[in-house]
């Protein structure tokens, strides 16, 4: 600890002499930094030095030591005073104690005696330092959590268990204005979820980040709105905007929230409420008007008052529109099936369940004509895309797929029909012949050009030749670089472009893997 400034204060020049000769100050950590011979000159003194430590006589002349130590302590109570009397003057003396005054000392003042008082000095202000310094730490962990805290008193406050008091008190206490009027005020749920089911916990993290920081920058101007998260992931926003508009604002917030490709974006929206005990109410409308997302489909600002009182109709499977749209699908017509399909969702559901039953009479008649064109598992509808059916959590998005699956199973119907005689495995080693060159040829590329998929075209390669897609066509490949060496002079990456492989370094390793010799061997015993 840097040394401890102190100040004598008394009207003889040979006391404060006797003071400062007493003891070394140096050695027990103090430093003089003055000495006054009056209560005026004193005060100029505390002003100017700030002493940690005041030695005050108490008999001075017009202000005592007393008064002047009760003046010191008003303006700085930090100061640590030692009053210096005589024994006639102890009585006296003992009064400083009750106004506050750290010690005294009695006339003749030894050397022990400033000893012993000094050390209680230095332990004192060493404790005071360290509770001060204990306290200005907690002030600041305080200042760094109050986001959170201000956070935890708005959800506590969506969750209904506060009283108005205390939504009162504590809006005061985080500086949140709007809150101490009873103006009208409305509630938004933002929700965003990510386009793929298959990310990872830091991939939703990050893109709540993002999210967050476009939200923020949105309404940084904009006094009248608070936002925070919620225990659910989703962001909510509290507004007390005059005008009302907030599905406006909440339309264009959507429009730069889906600037970015990461995620979907659903922005549910209570009603206007004008207490603000009713603040549990408005989120909860929030959050519910987000579930008829699966009705309205995503990247859309839900309104519940909308929602409110809008009752759908009970599904009812029509057999005229379910025969005709096995009939498209037979004949492999993914056109008709599609419109015949549209026919049967143009109806207002009241669940998703409903829509899901609807999905699966669809199902049923894909299923069905696959099974009358005697279509293998592998061109019909594969296990994927029907967990994709059951799972789809919102019409539009349940449509789509459903037209995905008509169209494969219509699109296999007329491959079947239209398919020339002779083995598919002879039209696609012909094929893969006539297209060595392309480096986008693969197995999903020549599955999808014979309207079969990846997994069907590769067990039947496997049949048929013993080996795997991917090693027939790089014997293919290996064989026409083979003749390229011997009948050109054409340099190593030239013929790996040639055959399709336009990485020089990963075509050369597969040339010496399939022939046993680098290409300049080879070339070199031709």
């Amino acid at each position: 600890m840097e040394k401890l400034k102190v100040l004598i204060v008394d009207d003889e020049h040979l006391i404060r002499n006797l003071i400062r000769m007493r003891i070394d100050w140096a050695q027990e950590g103090f430093e003089i930094v003055g000495e006054a011979s009056n209560a005026h000159e004193a005060m100029e003194l505390v002003e100017q030095q700030k002493p940690d430590v005041i030695l005050t006589d108490i008999y001075m002349p017009n202000i005592d030591g007393i008064e002047f130590s009760r003046s010191v302590m008003e303006k700085h109570p930090q100061i640590k005073i030692v009053v210096i009397s005589g024994h006639d003057e102890f009585e006296y003396a003992q009064q400083s104690i009750k106004i506050g005054v750290f010690d005294f000392l009695l006339k003749p003042i030894r050397a022990a005696d400033l000893l012993l008082v000094t050390n209680k000095l230095k332990q004192k202000i060493e404790e005071d330092r360290s509770r001060e310094g204990e306290l200005a730490r907690l002030r600041e962990e305080l200042t760094r959590n109050l986001p959170y805290l201000r956070e935890k008193f708005l959800l506590q406050w969506l969750q209904g268990t506060l009283t108005r008091e205390d939504i009162r008190e504590q809006a005061e206490y985080f500086q949140l204005p709007a809150f101490r009027q009873e103006a009208p005020y409305q509630i938004a749920v933002i929700e965003i979820t990510p386009f793929s089911e298959k990310h990872t916990e830091e991939q939703l993290i990050l893109l709540g980040m993002a999210c967050k920081r476009k939200i923020e920058f949105f309404f940084q101007r904009d006094p009248l709105v608070t936002m925070l998260s919620d225990t659910r992931n989703q962001f909510v926003l509290i507004s007390f905007r005059q005008e009302g508009d907030l599905a406006g604002v909440c339309e264009a917030l959507i429009d730069r929230l889906i600037d970015s490709p990461e995620g979907l974006v659903t922005i549910g929206l209570g009603r206007t409420r004008y207490s603000l005990q009713e603040g549990h109410l408005g989120y909860q409308e929030a959050c519910r008007a987000i579930r008829y997302k699966a009705f309205v489909g995503n990247n859309q600002v839900i309104c519940y008052e909308d929602m409110v009182g809008s009752r759908g109709e009970t599904y009812r499977a029509n057999p005229e529109l379910l025969r005709e749209l096995q009939f498209y699908i037979s004949v492999g017509s993914s056109e008709g099936a599609s419109e015949i399909l549209e026919q049967i969702f143009d109806v207002s559901f009241s669940s998703v369940s409903q829509f899901r039953m609807a999905a699966m009479d669809v199902i049923h008649e894909c299923q069905r004509a696959a099974m009358e064109q005697q279509l293998g598992s592998e061109q019909g509808l594969d296990k994927e895309m029907l967990v994709s059916i059951i799972t789809a959590d919102n019409l539009p998005e349940l449509v789509q797929i459903l037209k995905r699956c008509i169209l494969t199973v219509s699109n296999a119907i007329q491959t079947r029909r239209q398919a020339k005689e002779g083995n598919l495995i002879h039209q696609v080693q012909a094929y893969l012949e006539q297209n060595l060159g392309d480096p986008g040829v693969g197995l999903a590329s020549t599955a999808a050009a014979f309207f079969v998929s990846p997994g069907h075209l590769g067990r039947l390669m496997k049949k048929e030749t013993g080996q795997t897609f991917v090693e027939y066509l790089t014997n293919l490949r290996m064989k026409k670089a083979e003749c390229l060496l011997k009948t050109t002079d054409f340099k190593g990456y030239e013929i790996g472009e040639q055959v399709g492989i336009s990485d020089p370094h990963y075509f050369s390793i597969l040339f010496k893997k399939a022939t046993g010799r680098s290409m300049n061997e080879y070339r070199s015993a031709r």
